[in-house]
């Protein structure tokens, strides 16, 4: 809480610890003077972040065609991939560092668990979304993405099923989505892989937003979790923006807001955050 009391900045914004560890690992790479470094696609959802990393001489890349220079470092975003990409990774000849956040590991190994015994998998989550592909790659061919409830209700029957989150995923609507597909299983398993630091963002938002008059969410308009963090928000508070940068923001609202809430993305730089903070704080002047 800030000023007069009418800024309050979210406590779980900034990088959640398994972007946190990406960030960390390339910076550790470029400190130790690996070169060329690529990323096997956008390290994370944030345009400012990922313009930093060039700067520092670490590449995105699409595909391993583009790694060209066989003497770099290959790079596994922490949104992790298929197990036949990894092999392929593997076989190409570079060295290659996993930064895959340990979270979304652990959805894999649930994936993997019971799709070894037989069970079919379904996903609740985003199907052109990097985590979702990844997860995927694990359900042996037996797996079902599901964006929504009117989706989930659209489902056949299953004999064996095994229900998991993208993990970044709303919990309310994952668990009205599982539940909807336990009334059409015979066996079910619910396993909530909604990772912890989503669940605390969106607990404090939700406690936060009901409350203001104004709700700025800071984070990369493509980001997923940024945009499913406003939409949040926007189900709470009637004025909601999402913003990149201090320079998205249109004055006029904020000085005619009076409790003003502050949340993030959790690929969104703690600097970002701050950054936002100030210049709302001088709009309002309390700096």
């Amino acid at each position: 809480m800030s000023g007069k009391d009418n800024i309050i900045i979210a406590k779980s914004a900034g990088f959640c610890p398994g972007v946190k560890r990406a960030i960390e690992c390339v910076l550790e790479l470029e400190a130790q003077g690996h070169k060329p470094i690529y990323t096997l696609g956008p390290l994370i959802h944030n345009k400012q972040v990922t313009d930093s990393l060039e700067a520092k001489g670490i590449k995105e890349i699409e595909s391993l065609e583009e790694a060209k220079d066989k003497n770099g470092v290959l790079v596994i975003r922490a949104h992790g991939i298929t197990p036949a990409f990894q092999k392929e990774i593997m076989d190409y000849g570079m060295k290659v560092v996993d930064a895959t956040c340990l979270l979304v590991k652990k959805v894999h190994n649930v994936i993997e668990e019971y799709a070894k015994k037989g069970y079919d998998t379904v996903i609740v989550g985003d199907s052109k979304h990097a985590e979702v592909i990844g997860l995927m790659g694990y359900t042996q061919n037996k797996g079902i993405v599901v964006g929504s409830i009117e989706e989930a209700q659209h489902l056949p029957h299953f004999e064996k099923v095994n229900v998991v989150s993208q993990t970044t995923q709303k919990e309310a609507t994952f668990l009205e989505i599982a539940n909807i597909i336990k009334q059409k299983s015979k066996i079910c398993n619910i396993s909530n892989t909604i990772c912890q630091p989503t669940k605390q963002r969106q607990t404090e938002t939700t406690k936060c937003a009901k409350d203001a008059d104004l709700v700025v969410v800071v984070g990369g308009h493509h980001s997923a979790n940024t945009a499913r963090l406003a939409k949040l928000c926007s189900d709470l508070c009637k004025n909601v923006i999402h913003v990149e940068t201090s320079k998205d923001i249109e004055p006029q609202i904020i000085v005619n807001s009076k409790k003003i809430f502050i949340t993030a993305g959790a690929s969104t730089p703690i600097s970002l955050v701050e950054e936002v903070a100030n210049y709302i704080k001088t709009l309002k002047g309390e700096k």
